[in-house]
């Protein structure tokens, strides 16, 4: 018996959606833009141009997470992690029996929850798109079908924690 648990970010604008609000945040600015620089504050369009840059580059960042998914396939034996991203897939295999579901909390310092899964040395951050409820909610499903170290429970298909897949 295996269980599989899928894990995406939230992209919900679409390619044609980012690029009708960068044309109509570029249209709408740029008249204001345009009647300060003929009024002699130049610099103005200076800084349009810039802050267009800028929101065109944070949007692309934006949009390239629609390619990030990560897949968790857990087995009677192991836990395995798939990860993809524009860069291609990492896998990375733990054996179930040592394997350990850490979950370290914003409030650590960090700014942001930390997911992972431990064994032997080696650690791989998971989730790390998902918002800290998700997170939190997947760390008590995987805790729930991996277990701690040393603690192998029985692999149950019907969790009754919440999916945070979508």
């Amino acid at each position: 018996m295996e269980l599989r648990i899928d894990i995406a970010p939230n992209c919900s604008l679409s390619p044609a959606g980012a690029r009708r609000f960068m044309a109509s945040i570029g249209l709408l600015s740029l008249p204001l833009s345009l009647v300060w620089a003929l009024r002699g504050f130049w610099p103005v369009l200076v800084y349009w141009a810039l802050e267009m840059i800028a929101l065109a580059t944070a949007l692309r960042v934006s949009m390239n997470r629609r390619f990030q998914s990560e897949t968790v396939w857990v087995t009677e034996s192991q836990v395995s992690l798939v990860t993809r991203s524009r860069r291609g897939e990492t896998h990375e295999v733990f054996a179930r029996h040592w394997a350990r579901v850490r979950l370290q909390d914003a409030r650590s310092g960090q700014g942001r929850g930390r997911l992972t899964i431990e064994s032997r040395g080696r650690r791989m951050e998971i989730g790390r798109f998902l918002t800290e409820e998700e997170r939190r909610q997947l760390a008590a499903r995987l805790r729930a079908v991996v277990g701690g170290m040393n603690e192998s429970p029985p692999l149950e298909v019907n969790s009754t924690v919440g999916d945070p897949s979508r």
